[in-house]
């Protein structure tokens, strides 16, 4: 992460709509989940704070999928 771009990182003191537009523009490489920060950001506050994850799709892509733990994410994704 480049301490000159802000948006390469999500800091303490950001505003929810700062993170929110940070993640929503991350790259998250397809079937890759080791050194993917998204997937950090999922294992260690998502599924840090809650039991579930619920990822939103539009039905064409399968409808919405409840998430029950960080490893049937992974499962799912890899």
């Amino acid at each position: 992460m480049s301490k000159s771009d802000p948006d390469s990182a999500i800091f303490m003191e950001d505003t929810v709509k700062d993170v929110n537009r940070k993640i929503n523009g991350a790259f998250c490489p397809p079937k890759i989940v080791h050194e993917n920060p998204i997937f950090d950001y999922v294992k260690y506050i998502v599924f840090g704070f809650n039991e579930t994850f619920l990822v939103e799709r539009l039905e064409k892509w399968g409808g919405n999928k409840l998430y029950n733990s960080y490893e049937e994410l992974v499962s799912d994704y890899e």
